[in-house]
């Protein structure tokens, strides 16, 4: 288990130790621009290191500000992405069952169904796959959002900016993720999209899969997979803008989302 204090005791003494080599630079009897430069920007860097730690405390409780200023909790998220699962794997049984009834039918009205039966069920298990690894992410990111912001911290406070675009990315994907992450449900019902309200029965196969395919896919599709994704790339770049202004330099993704 990480611990948070212990990280910002050592990000303490880095940022000391790169006030100090800048102080030290500062001495030498050396009159070179190029190195006297550096001893301004360690100086420069240690104090703007030990702002960050000081800090650490407030950007966490604007963390959980910013998630009550958009009015929502990562409680009703999660009750949100699980009645998706549940939805997505309710489908997947009415599929499965409709799929088995037109196999062992002797109707061939009703075989000429197993094609885009077939089709959907990989579909749908793809749609449930997405689902599950944007659950995975979110787990992340609640989980060790903190963690994510420490460690940025320490990776800002080594000396002659070593770490500063690493830092800086690993803070603001904390901030960002762990802030609007949750208004992923909210985002999708301004949008019109309402994936909770499929309703669907096995009864009339052809009824069923006419439903599938001209309504219950396509809303599926828009609403675990197209604008979700989009979502994630609209925070991605929050995420890559906001470490370049905390570091002064280009900045990425500390780590790759993926959920495909």
């Amino acid at each position: 288990m990480i611990n948070i204090g212990q990280i910002l005791l050592l990000s303490s003494s880095l940022a000391s130790l790169t006030y100090f080599l800048g102080t030290l630079i500062m001495a030498l009897p050396i009159p070179l621009y190029g190195i006297k430069k550096w001893g301004t920007r360690l100086i420069t860097d240690g104090i703007y290191s030990a702002i960050w730690i000081n800090i650490y405390g407030t950007i966490i409780s604007v963390m959980q500000y910013i998630n009550s200023l958009l009015g929502v909790s990562w409680s009703y998220y999660y009750q949100w992405i699980y009645a998706v699962l549940v939805e997505e794997v309710d489908l997947y049984a009415i599929i499965r069952t409709v799929y088995v009834a037109a196999s062992i039918s002797q109707d061939p009205a009703l075989t000429v169904f197993l094609a885009p039966l077939s089709f959907i069920f990989s579909f749908l298990t793809g749609l449930i796959t997405t689902t599950e690894t944007l659950l995975v992410i979110s787990n992340v990111v609640y989980e060790y959002a903190p963690v994510f912001v420490v460690l940025g911290i320490l990776f800002l406070s080594i000396p002659f900016r070593i770490g500063r675009s690493v830092g800086g990315s690993l803070i603001a994907f904390g901030v960002v993720f762990y802030s609007a992450l949750p208004y992923l449900p909210q985002f999708l019902t301004s949008l019109g999209i309402n994936i909770l309200n499929i309703s669907v029965s096995g009864n009339d196969i052809t009824n069923t899969v006419n439903f599938l395919i001209t309504q219950a896919i396509p809303l599926l599709v828009e609403g675990t997979l197209v604008f979700p994704i989009a979502y994630l790339i609209i925070l991605s770049g929050i995420t890559i803008g906001l470490g370049s202004a905390i570091t002064g330099y280009s900045s990425r993704m500390p780590i790759p989302i993926e959920i495909f």
